[in-house]
């Protein structure tokens, strides 16, 4: 038997990320699974700063990092609705952190968006979410962009 209780859903606040995280939140719901979100700082994304004054970031390591507004949001709005979630923004090579943070944390499940990229755009851009696959014993469900359309919440 297959026992979900921890799902991680790396996020990086794109259309592409949003769908994962819709898909994630209702997946959790069904299984009765914990999902901890994570965002990961790299030398190339630096993050979307809020616009309210007295917003402090969840989790995050270093105080100038913050999560953005509407992700905040959706997540407190989930919260209150019974969602069991946590978020974490960490610095590193994504990959390689999603894939540790998935093994140190216990996760059962990640669930991550797919730009689904090929060709030139593929070689050119490279794709997080195949080394992550690659990366990590843990099994990765991959959402592509429109597969999110499909969740149909309770």
């Amino acid at each position: 038997m297959i026992h979900l209780a921890k799902i991680l859903c790396p996020t990086d606040y794109s259309s592409t990320s949003d769908n994962a995280v819709r898909y994630a939140i209702e997946f959790a719901r069904k299984v009765g699974a914990h999902v901890r979100f994570l965002h990961i700082l790299t030398p190339g994304n630096v993050p979307v700063k809020s616009e309210v004054a007295n917003e402090e970031p969840i989790n995050s390591q270093d105080e100038d990092d913050v999560i953005p507004e509407s992700f905040s949001r959706v997540l407190m709005a989930e919260k209150k609705k019974g969602l069991d979630a946590d978020i974490r923004v960490l610095k590193g090579e994504a990959h390689k952190v999603i894939a540790e943070q998935a093994g140190s944390w216990g996760a059962d499940l990640i669930i991550m968006g797919s730009h689904g990229r090929s060709g030139l755009m593929r070689l050119m851009m490279g794709s997080v979410a195949e080394e992550v696959f690659r990366a990590s014993d843990i099994p990765v469900l991959l959402v592509k962009q429109n597969a999110a359309d499909k969740v149909i919440p309770e």
